[in-house]
């Protein structure tokens, strides 16, 4: 029952956090960094035994990249997601605080600063961008929102999983 929790979950907080970044973008409230081709293409390299470039978008272009995007994206959040419920089943002070979700979303933007945003090309912390404020930022808001949709699960969905 764990395991369809975690996809549910996972799929939920993304759809959740990629909803708001739609809405957000469309404000001009985040600064959509990278494309999802870009996101998709740097996870295709992976397989490929390319794990950094100087800059994703000068990477040669693969086919199904927008797949590799929904696919890379998604199967993140739904490992989140089991890596939250793992550590709620065995921590009883993350089981007890209904805010853990979102501190848990909330310290995920570690992911992006660390991993994605060295292994595209703009550097830790995207300290090689100019708009190195706008993408952290961004990044912030996004995985807050995804913290959200976690804390917005385990609020109202959880309790029919127990």
């Amino acid at each position: 029952m764990i395991l369809v929790e975690m996809i549910l979950m996972g799929i939920f907080a993304t759809v959740f956090m990629d909803l708001l970044a739609g809405f957000l973008a469309r404000k001009k409230m985040i600064y959509p960094f990278i494309t999802p081709e870009a996101i998709g293409r740097w996870f295709f390299y992976m397989f490929r035994g390319k794990f950094v470039h100087e800059n994703i978008q000068k990477t040669p272009a693969l086919k199904n990249e927008k797949a590799g995007y929904f696919i890379s994206h998604y199967l993140i959040g739904v490992v989140l997601a089991g890596l939250y419920l793992f550590l709620e089943l065995k921590t009883p002070i993350i089981r007890d605080q209904a805010w853990m979700p979102l501190i848990f979303g909330i310290a995920t933007v570690l992911l992006p600063w660390f991993w994605l945003l060295p292994s595209t090309g703009l550097g830790f912390m995207a300290s090689k961008s100019s708009n190195r404020f706008l993408i952290l930022r961004s990044n912030f808001i996004n995985h807050t929102n995804f913290g959200v949709g976690l804390f917005l699960w385990i609020i109202v969905l959880h309790r029919f999983f127990l």
